[in-house]
This record gives C-alpha cells, sequence and structure tokens, in this order.
C-alpha cells in the first residue's frame, strides 16, 4: 500500500509539472487529526510501558498477525525497548483512509554487541489506517513474537551465543555472538551448514544473497580473531506458524580454527521455547 501511494504522488507531481499544465494550485488534503490521535495513543502505551494498550490500538489485521497481546509485548520484552520520549516529526496524508506519522523518539533497549543497554535516538514511521470510522495503527517489518534465550555454546574454538529468536510469518531469524575467547582465529561460514530443529523437523539456514534480508556479513563468512567477536543474524524456513510451546536446537558451522584438520560445529540447545 505504501508504494502504491507513493507511485500516486509521483503521477500527479508529473501532471502538474507538464506543459500547458494549470497554474492554479490546489492545496493538499488536511490529514484527519484522529489519524495523528490513534498514533500518538499507541506510542504513549509504548511509553509507559502498556503493551496490552498499545495492542488494542493495532488494525485488526496487526492484532490477527500477532495472535495475542502477549506476542506482541514479547518482541519489547526480547529486546528491552522502550520509547523513552517522543515527538511528532511529520504528518503525510497517503489516502483519505491511509495517513503516515513519523516520530521523532529516544529509545532504550539492550546492545547485543555490547551486552548493555544503551539508547538511541530514531525516526519511527507508523501508519494510521480508517476502517469502519475509526483509526488504528499498523507497523511494519515487526516480528510476531521473540524470545531471548541468551544460551552459550562451545566447539571449535569458539563461543556462540543465541541472543534473540524472531519469528515472522515464513521465517525465523536468529540472533546470535560469535565469540572467540581461545588463542588461534577462527573462519565461521553460519549460512553454508548451520540447521535449526524446531517442531520435529530439521531445516537448513537461508543461504541467498538477499540483503538485508540475510546478514551479509554471516553471508561472506566471519572471521573471528582471539578475544574478538562477530555479531549477526541467521534465518531459518518456518515449518509451520504453530503458536504453542517449542523446543529448538540450533547448529551453528561450519567452523575452522587456524590450523584445524577438520570443520567443527556448535549446537545450542535444545532451547525451551514455552508458549506465552
Amino acid at each position: 500500500m505504501r508504494r502504491a501511494a507513493l507511485a500516486v504522488v509521483a503521477f500527479v507531481t508529473c501532471l502538474a509539472c507538464a506543459p500547458g499544465a494549470a497554474q492554479a494550485t490546489t492545496a493538499a488534503p488536511t490529514p484527519d487529526p484522529g489519524a495523528v490521535g490513534a498514533v500518538k495513543r499507541y506510542v504513549t502505551a509504548l511509553e509507559k510501558p502498556d503493551a496490552d494498550a498499545a495492542y488494542r490500538l493495532l488494525t485488526p489485521a496487526q492484532q490477527h498477525y500477532f495472535g495475542n497481546a502477549r506476542n506482541f509485548a514479547s518482541n519489547y520484552a526480547a529486546t528491552r525497548y522502550r520509547v523513552v520520549s517522543f515527538s511528532i516529526a511529520k504528518v503525510t496524508r497517503r489516502s483519505a483512509a491511509i495517513v503516515q506519522v513519523d516520530v521523532e523518539q529516544t529509545a532504550s533497549f539492550y546492545d547485543i554487541t555490547n551486552e548493555k543497554m544503551s539508547s538511541a535516538q530514531v525516526t519511527e514511521p507508523y501508519f494510521a489506517l480508517r476502517a469502519n470510522g475509526a483509526w488504528s495503527v499498523k507497523e511494519i517489518y515487526v516480528p510476531w513474537k521473540s524470545y531471548a534465550p541468551g544460551a552459550p555454546a562451545s566447539g571449535g574454538g569458539i563461543t556462540v551465543i543465541v541472543d534473540r529468536i524472531e519469528f515472522f510469518d515464513h521465517r525465523i531469524r536468529v540472533y546470535c555472538t560469535l565469540r572467540d575467547l581461545g588463542s588461534k582465529p577462527v573462519q565461521v561460514l553460519p549460512l553454508l551448514r548451520s540447521t535449526m530443529t524446531i517442531a520435529g523437523k530439521t531445516v537448513a539456514a537461508i543461504d541467498t544473497a538477499d540483503f538485508p534480508l540475510n546478514d551479509e556479513q554471516f553471508f561472506e563468512g566471519a572471521r573471528v580473531y582471539p578475544m574478538h567477536q562477530a555479531v549477526g543474524y541467521i534465518n531459518f524456513p518456518l515449518p509451520s506458524r504453530t503458536d504453542t510451546a517449542l523446543k529448538a536446537t540450533i547448529t551453528i558451522g561450519p567452523v575452522v580454527a587456524d590450523g584445524a584438520s577438520q570443520p567443527a560445529y556448535v549446537t545450542i540447545g535444545p532451547l525451551d521455547l514455552r508458549s506465552w
């Protein structure tokens, strides 16, 4: 919907610039204040934080995507993401029923790389959609539930920590840290032969050169030196979207330490992913 709306805007702009176009201009319609109000209430709920209230402000389609308020809240629990303060930066009327609201916000979150809480100033786009006379909110590109196991395992001269597991409709994204605590450099190719066993099925890592769907550093292979680490993510196909308690086992590899005669693999789990 967003690309379609932008295409319409570009088309109208070109017509206005065409030879013979009328000189008179018409002011762009003012976005419905109710759309901005819905986004303000939504971000305020995140700021409190009140995940239940924020969930109730989502569109019916987004509520169906998350499944329930607990799944929605799990994303914020796993990342420890919280809006500290915010202001409306820009409001764009995409159509009579779609308004984009860009929100400048200061947010705190858990920084996996540095293993501590951090903060950042970001501009986040939210969309207000009008249906049946009411405005509700839609976010884009978010998992429908998340976990933060923080589970470590070692092998082949390296320690792997599974920091977060995020569920999307057709894939699972696993954030992990590759840490070399030994005395030799280690080469890791996480997208070559890594696997995940979940819901009784074993699937191979998605290894296509699609960025940013896949992590470019992990796609090329990470060389980790002693007392250094690499942090990235691996995507696995999701066999089925079943919102129940699951056990997952993740194997990362191949791992090749300098001078090793053969590759090694690091297995983490089984991890207990309980239903929310």
